[in-house]
């Protein structure tokens, strides 16, 4: 009976053992499928270390931007702080450099026709928009406050591009003493004319943690809450007061819908085109919001952690590209359901891909991989 026993538990061992190797084999199949490869983009002779891509949708361009130190180096280590660089996006060979920020830049994104790329420096709270006819500097625009504000789960810096690329939003933080210690707050929401740099509005005391365009430019949708601290047994702590999906027309700042939701707290809102709806992203609750109203429409189910370090929808608004904020799993996610088409793992610390950007059509990645820049290709 002993024999028996031990033989069928070896045989369900080796059942297991079977079913791992399979889901090994077709899980190395899927990811060599759909990673096509890996190639260097030409780095800067500094050996800076980027924090930043953009792509540009016609894929003439891919765009860096830099930190403030040489590898391996200090911040007084002589090296030009926060250059903007470009690519060529075919060859991958270095362009040249449009210029710098004096610091290392977060944030960066083309307009859809590629006329114009905008950067950002979040520790300056410093805009630039770049024209990529002439490849020379437009306009470099500055925050009231001191440093651009991050998003709710500090994932990327509060800006939005519109699409058309006539607009661009940014949110300043301030920095709160609380007790012995301090924490940053989202303050003033600014909206500028990219062609003339001028402000078309502001919103004081905006607290968004996270927005972007409507694919028409027309609207601006952000998430924003309101932070309360109290002194409770000498110890500081938190609380959530409101929390609101908030739409403002793009051009004068007025008030589309604002519809309180409780919980939300996104990383990402992401706004398919010619959906009306607008899809909020936080791991783990995905919720798609009515543009009309602000109002839940219906939860969307996805595996995804909390944090994401990129979300974009494809142009057909058929699929969601996501990477986790950790940048060691690529998503490929199908609307409506919501559906895996390939998740990819990247885990080890020279297969990470961090601060990155994807192509349109989802077909190419920018990213620093192991202190270099890469790109990949699916």
């Amino acid at each position: 009976m002993n024999q028996l026993h031990s033989a069928n538990r070896d045989l369900f061992q080796f059942q297991v053992l079977l079913h791992r190797l399979k889901f090994l084999v077709f899980f190395l199949l899927v990811s060599r499928s759909a990673v096509a490869g890996v190639r260097s983009l030409e780095a800067p002779t500094n050996q800076a270390l980027f924090f930043s891509y953009a792509l540009s949708s016609d894929g003439q361009w891919i765009a860096g931007g830099t930190g403030q130190r040489r590898l391996g180096g200090t911040t007084n280590s002589p090296v030009p702080a926060g250059q903007v660089v470009l690519w060529d996006g075919k060859s991958g060979k270095q362009k040249c450099v449009l210029g710098q920020h004096g610091a290392t830049v977060n944030w960066m994104a083309f307009s859809k026709d590629g006329s114009i790329l905008v950067s950002a420096s979040g520790s300056t709270a410093t805009l630039k928009i770049w024209s990529m006819t002439h490849q020379t500097l437009r306009h470099t625009l500055t925050l009231a406050e001191p440093v651009i504000a991050s998003s709710t789960l500090g994932s990327q810096m509060v800006c939005a591009l519109s699409p058309d690329g006539r607009r661009l939003a940014a949110v300043g933080a301030t920095i709160k003493p609380i007790g012995i210690s301090q924490t940053s707050e989202a303050a003033t929401l600014t909206v500028w004319d990219t062609a003339t740099g001028r402000v078309l509005w502001t919103l004081p005391k905006c607290g968004i943690g996270t927005m972007s365009f409507t694919p028409d430019a027309k609207v601006l949708v952000g998430f924003s809450r309101t932070i309360v601290w109290e002194l409770v047994r000498e110890v500081y702590s938190s609380r959530v007061a409101d929390e609101r999906l908030v739409g403002w027309e793009g051009e004068t700042g007025q008030v589309r819908f604002s519809s309180p939701i409780p919980g939300m707290n996104p990383s990402h809102l992401v706004i398919p085109a010619n959906t009306n709806r607008v899809l909020a992203l936080s791991g783990n609750r995905n919720t798609w919001y009515s543009l009309e109203t602000g109002v839940v429409t219906r939860e969307q189910p996805l595996d995804l952690r909390q944090s994401l370090h990129v979300a974009a929808v494809s142009p057909e608004a058929s699929q969601l590209f996501a990477i986790d904020f950790s940048a060691e799993r690529l998503h490929f996610l199908r609307f409506p359901q919501g559906s895996s088409i390939t998740n990819i793992s990247l885990a080890g610390y020279t297969n990470r891909i961090m601060f990155a950007a994807v192509s349109e059509d989802f077909k190419r990645l920018a990213g620093t991989r192991n202190n270099s820049p890469v790109v990949l290709e699916f």
